[in-house]
C-alpha cells in the first residue's frame, strides 16, 4: 500500500470514530449557515460561519459553568408574585352584526 492510501484511511478512521462518539457534530441550518464543532471533553474547535462572517474559538480547557443553588434563598416577599392577567372587558362583536358599506362608483 502506498503512504498516502494508509493516512487517508486512518483520517475516515478518525472522522468516523469522533462523528460516532459526539466529538465531530456538523450541523447546516441553511445553505449559507453552518455550525461544526470538534471536540473531545468540552475542549476542541467550534467554528461557525454565517452570512455575515465566520466565527470560531480554540478552547483548551474545558467551560466550568455551575448551575445557581437556588435552595438557600427562602422564601420571597408576600406582594411579589406573578401577576395574573387582566380577562377580557366583555364579548367581542360578532362578525355577522358589522355591516359594510357598499363600494362607491367611481366617475
Amino acid at each position: 500500500m502506498t503512504p498516502w492510501l494508509v493516512s487517508t484511511a486512518v483520517l475516515v478512521a478518525a472522522f468516523a470514530v469522533l462523528a460516532g462518539t459526539g466529538g465531530l457534530i456538523v450541523r447546516r441550518y441553511c445553505g449559507s449557515h453552518m455550525v461544526a464543532h470538534l471536540a473531545i471533553a468540552g475542549r476542541g474547535l467550534y467554528v461557525s460561519r454565517t452570512p455575515d462572517g465566520t466565527w470560531w474559538r480554540l478552547r483548551l480547557r474545558p467551560c466550568r459553568r455551575v448551575c445557581e443553588d437556588r435552595g438557600g434563598w427562602g422564601e420571597p416577599p408576600a406582594g411579589s408574585g406573578v401577576r395574573e392577567p387582566a380577562r377580557p372587558v366583555g364579548p367581542a362583536p360578532i362578525a355577522g352584526a358589522v355591516e359594510l358599506d357598499p363600494p362607491r362608483e367611481q366617475t
